[in-house]
């Protein structure tokens, strides 16, 4: 992401600068909110090992991964650090699973969404007068499109992800869908990454991108788009 903001023809070297900080700022954010909701999800069933290490917090800080962080900013793509869960703590163990492992990616469909609707009202009632209200238009997209990516990112039922966590508390733990994931899931959300890129060089589609912007392109920018007519 760095080599491209800072070396695209698209940008000034004033706007590479401000577009790089702005998308790093929305990343961190939604990452937080991401790790905060499972925090406090587990909390609420019952688990207070993520309180006790100090990740039921907003506080950006406690949540970023270092390798993780530097991988977005010079890739786009990147993580936090996994919030720590104890299952075994949960008032109802299964259910728990559940509610923890979706309570990230509901927070950043709800993140997108408000992004989305503020910008519907920003531009409804103010429009773009001058260029701070341009960037925080900017600010508000951007929100969109990060959280549906994380959104619909951590929706694969793939190891580590949490769509894997949601979708094997409903299987028997001795299962070959679970023992192929937990030795190979890494392997396997690098080939689909391969194979998407490879794609879109000779089909020219990029599967993976479109599969994790349907949020932004269906939901969110739809929505925004409703003060953009009146």
């Amino acid at each position: 992401m760095l080599y491209y903001i800072l070396f695209s023809n698209d940008y000034t070297p004033e706007e590479a600068v401000i577009f790089f900080l702005i998308t790093t700022l929305v990343f961190i954010i939604s990452l937080s909110v991401h790790e905060f909701a499972h925090a406090f999800a587990a909390l609420k069933q019952g688990d207070a090992t993520a309180k006790v290490a100090g990740r039921l917090t907003l506080n950006p800080f406690k949540h970023l991964d270092p390798i993780g962080f530097l991988m977005f900013a010079l890739f786009g793509v990147g993580w936090a650090k996994p919030t720590p869960v104890n299952p075994l703590n949960f008032k109802k163990y299964r259910s728990g699973i559940r509610r923890v492992s979706s309570a990230g990616i509901i927070a950043n469909f709800l993140l997108g969404l408000i992004s989305a609707i503020l910008y519907a009202i920003l531009y409804f009632t103010i429009g773009v007068p001058n260029q701070v209200m341009y960037y925080i238009l900017i600010i508000l997209q951007y929100f969109m499109m990060i959280n549906s990516f994380l959104a619909l990112f951590n929706m694969l039922p793939i190891y580590p992800l949490d769509g894997f966590n949601f979708i094997t508390s409903f299987m028997k733990s001795e299962n070959k869908y679970i023992k192929f994931n937990l030795r190979h899931g890494n392997n396997l959300l690098f080939g689909i990454l391969f194979v998407s890129i490879i794609f879109d060089m000779f089909v020219g589609f990029d599967i993976l991108n479109w599969y994790l912007s349907i949020f932004y392109n269906y939901i969110f920018m739809p929505i925004s788009f409703i003060g953009v007519l009146f």
